[in-house]
């Protein structure tokens, strides 16, 4: 964080982030155990529904990277119903991964199908 700090801007606006930053990192240090207490207590799925949501874009950004087209958004989510393991109706994910990833890419994406 130091180096985010001091890479940019005047040096007397640095001397107030880093105290800004310190004065924040104390406030979380104090709510911390309430909230690991709080999260200790929440079912196992709900966590973990909390980390996929929260690593969707990142998810995304790295299939923007790789790819570099158009769709992501269809595709990741392809992916992740993929390798979920949904079983739905006796039919395998990967029947489900390509119907939800194409409803997905339809109806959020709908400006690349136009195409150019």
């Amino acid at each position: 964080m130091n180096a985010l700090l001091t890479s940019s801007g005047k040096r007397e606006r640095q001397y107030t982030a880093a105290v800004a930053y310190g004065l924040l990192a104390l406030v979380f240090a104090a709510f911390a155990p309430t909230l690991t207490r709080l999260m200790l207590a929440a079912p196992k799925e709900f966590v973990l529904a909390l980390g996929g949501i929260a690593m969707l874009r990142a998810l995304q950004q790295a299939f923007v990277t790789a790819f570099s087209t158009s769709l992501t958004l269809g595709s990741l989510v392809t992916f992740v119903v993929t390798i979920s393991g949904m079983n739905l109706l006796k039919i395998h994910a990967a029947f489900w991964g390509l119907v939800i990833g194409y409803g997905v890419c339809r109806l959020l994406e709908h400006r690349d199908h136009l195409g150019p």
